[in-house]
């Protein structure tokens, strides 16, 4: 089996997303949280792979790799983990998983670059690295679904909401006023905290990844390079790097 086929898996908060690249292109990513043993060997029949990156260890994650084929190579982001970036962060081991893949990705895609990454995700986390692949630190705050979830669970009476797919206009009743609450609240905060970072960095590109980033795109007013698979790339990238010691 070609050794430039490989598997990474994302494992979040809410789900296991996993991203298949062959000669350095992914060709196919998807949700695997609940994949069986039978599943994960019918996938492997029809998109074989040599190694698996998996973006953390814990219970969860050894779960999930007993189901995986044994005649693959195994590799985790762990505390000997290197990076190709370095971080004002005081411990690398205390920045997320997925903000570590992220940047790792944003060297990728936008090589000799300062960006701004925004993840927008269970939670909304900003990332800034400037344009010698240094990372200055960022800022985290509660995401969509949880800012809906949180309102529910510390109230006696307000529902429990899914986030909308458009902006109410005006809230005219306990439904449209708290998702004009959340959203509009997003959406002030992704902005103010755009301004506080180009008032501190100067010039830079902003990349939007995470499960909202579509959703969020067309209500922020800023130009943004929209990334889904951001976590994917990175990840590979890490791999390579780690493993393979491509750069």
């Amino acid at each position: 089996m070609k050794k430039s086929i490989h598997l990474v898996l994302d494992v979040g908060n809410t789900a296991i997303k996993y991203g298949h690249f062959e000669n350095g292109i992914l060709k196919k990513s998807g949700v695997c949280t609940d994949w069986t043993e039978l599943q994960w060997n019918t996938f492997y029949q029809s998109h074989p792979f040599s190694s698996v990156l998996v973006g953390s260890v814990g219970a969860r994650t050894k779960r999930l790799i007993a189901k995986l084929p044994k005649s693959c190579d195994l590799h985790f982001i762990d505390d000997v983990t290197k990076y190709p970036f370095t971080s004002d962060y005081n411990n690398i081991q205390n920045l997320g998983v997925d903000r570590r893949a992220a940047l790792a990705g944003a060297l990728k895609t936008h090589p000799r670059t300062a960006v701004l990454i925004i993840d927008s995700g269970s939670c909304i986390t900003y990332d800034f690295m400037d344009e010698n692949a240094h990372h200055k630190g960022g800022a985290i705050s509660p995401g969509r679904a949880m800012r809906y979830h949180a309102m529910h669970l510390f109230t006696d009476k307000l529902p429990l909401l899914n986030p909308p797919e458009e902006n109410p206009l005006i809230g005219t009743d306990t439904k449209s006023s708290m998702e004009l609450g959340v959203e509009l609240g997003i959406i002030a905060e992704i902005e103010a905290q755009i301004a506080v970072f180009a008032h501190e960095y100067g010039n830079f590109t902003i990349i939007l990844t995470g499960g909202d980033a579509k959703f969020l795109n067309k209500k922020i007013k800023n130009t943004i390079f929209v990334a889904s698979d951001l976590t994917h790339v990175g990840l590979y990238h890490l791999l390579m790097f780690n493993t393979f010691h491509e750069k």
